[in-house]
């Protein structure tokens, strides 16, 4: 009888330890899953609280005064030469002030292939450098860059202000009054992660400073190939975690 059963002991152990392995692989995979879910949840909240964060400062109403002012954040965009321009700057953690007009840059497409941002120079743009000042936070994680623009496209408009001079002022002529002309204002807050994307620091550089945040081809115009792509989708195209928020408002001078 014990020459017949050798042997069996290791078999037995052979299987148990096969299952034990099946076993082990799925719940590594089960922790894998919910330490991905995990971590893409905790991508999107830091996303979104960057986002927010910046159209809260947009909102400010301490900083209204500033903000209407030739170079604040809706001085500019609101001169009848700038009306579609957007007006870019990267959300910097490291400087006391939100908006600094000098370290702000412009970007339009008002002919030729692609858009053009030489006219403010690009120092205004998010840029993945050595420097590292161009997050939002010393931890280094997220990047916000924020576009203000008087929105002159009628087909992006917010629900409810979707009809010809819903936005103005009610009750007088704005030339008779002598009071500044209303315009709908759109702030759009694109935020990264980039150490969570294998895409390299120039193609993500220039998604930042070649492309439009809101995509507004002037008509007869073609595109170079990509250039019709706005800054979220070229980001996307790299495999970047990227969240977009756009927040629209009236501007109106009380009378």
């Amino acid at each position: 009888m014990k020459n017949k059963q050798s042997g069996a002991t290791l078999i037995v152990v052979l299987i148990l330890l096969l299952v034990i392995t099946v076993v082990g692989i799925l719940a590594i995979r089960g922790s894998i899953t919910a330490l991905n879910i995990a971590t893409n949840s905790q991508a999107q909240q830091l996303l979104l609280q960057n986002s927010d964060s910046a159209i809260f400062n947009v909102e400010n109403p301490k900083k209204l005064t500033f903000n209407l002012s030739p170079n604040g954040l809706f001085g500019w965009i609101k001169r009848d030469e700038n009306k579609g321009k957007e007006l870019v700057f990267c959300y910097r953690g490291s400087e006391l002030d939100f908006f600094d007009f000098a370290n702000a840059s412009s970007i339009s497409w008002s002919s030729g292939t692609s858009p053009s941002n030489s006219e403010l120079g690009v120092d205004g743009f998010c840029k993945m450098d050595s420097s590292n000042n161009f997050f939002t936070s010393g931890r280094r994680a997220v990047m916000t860059q924020v576009m203000i623009k008087v929105n002159t496209n009628s087909a992006n408009q917010v629900v409810g202000l979707d009809k010809a001079f819903s936005f103005v002022q009610l009750g007088t002529d704005v030339d008779s009054a002598k009071i500044d002309k209303a315009e709908r204002i759109m702030v759009m807050a694109t935020s990264i992660l980039p150490s969570m994307s294998s895409a390299s620091a120039e193609d993500i550089n220039a998604c930042f400073s070649t492309h439009m945040n809101q995509v507004v081809i002037p008509s007869g115009v073609s595109a170079t190939a990509g250039m019709d792509k706005s800054v979220a989708e070229c980001l996307q195209n790299l495999g970047v975690p990227v969240s977009t928020h756009v927040a629209e408002y009236n501007l109106t001078q009380a009378f």
